[in-house]
């Protein structure tokens, strides 16, 4: 079980801040500076720029301080029992600084903990054990995929984002991999290499996944014939669709209308 035993969301502290625990707070952390905050990491002081995690293992020295101004973070402090080498399985480093492509996907999180925080109910300690799973099981992916491919490709993660979401809401639909790589102005080899890297899946992949959810969505809400269905979602052969809705879905198309 994981139990958060007291969390902040962007926190401000006006006259800056000077932490100096030896011998850490009782309990395990996740901070998130948004100030460039002095870290004290192998035993000397690190600038550490804003938008950067740390995990700190329990025990371990917590000692960080701003000095000229305003410290904004969010923190997390919590203990998890039984322990079970958590992170080590993870693959998530302690004491060490981490900087994602994009850090909302954790903060969005973090927000969503800090309001459960303050609620109750018969299922709150299994919501919030569920959240805190959820967040480190996703930096996981997150920090794997950074070692990987590194911070390169970050000026395309925003605009390639809001392009998968239209494909997967079958707001747009490409007609392959070259299309969206001439609106990047990039090679589409390199195109889809970054795709796969951002998220972990081949941009083709993604866009019969649309147009199939797309699929799904008619035949539960038209009266439209399978055939005209497929049609509609840029399908020129029956048999083919239905193997792939059938893929994607399970059953075949009809099956699913029924």
């Amino acid at each position: 079980m994981v139990t958060v035993k007291g969390i902040g969301y962007q926190f401000h502290n006006y006259f800056g801040i000077d932490i100096n625990r030896t011998s850490g707070s009782g309990d395990f952390l996740l901070l998130y500076l948004r100030t460039p905050t002095e870290v004290m990491l192998n035993n000397q002081f690190q600038d550490i720029p804003a938008g950067t995690f740390i995990l700190y293992k329990k025990g371990s020295p917590q000692i960080y301080k701003k000095t000229d101004g305003s410290f904004i973070n969010d923190w997390i402090h919590f203990e998890i029992e039984p322990y079970g080498n958590f992170f080590e399985n993870l693959e998530i480093p302690f004491s060490t600084p981490v900087s994602f492509i994009n850090n909302k996907i954790i903060t969005d999180m973090i927000a969503s903990l800090y309001i459960e925080f303050f609620n109750e109910g018969t299922q709150h300690d299994y919501i919030m054990d569920s959240k805190m799973r959820v967040l480190f099981h996703k930096f996981s992916d997150m920090y794997k995929s950074l070692l990987i491919g590194g911070t390169s490709y970050g000026k395309y993660f925003d605009e390639l984002s809001k392009i998968r979401q239209k494909i997967h809401n079958y707001q747009y639909v490409p007609s392959g991999a070259e299309e969206i790589a001439g609106k990047l102005n990039i090679s589409t080899s390199y195109f889809q290499h970054i795709y796969k890297k951002l998220f972990g899946v081949p941009v083709n992949q993604d866009i019969i996944k649309g147009r199939i959810e797309n699929a799904a969505r008619l035949l539960h809400g038209t009266d439209a014939s399978v055939s005209e269905i497929a049609e509609q979602c840029g399908y020129e052969n029956l048999e083919h669709f239905s193997r792939q809705f059938k893929k994607i879905k399970g059953v075949s198309p009809q099956k699913y209308r029924k």
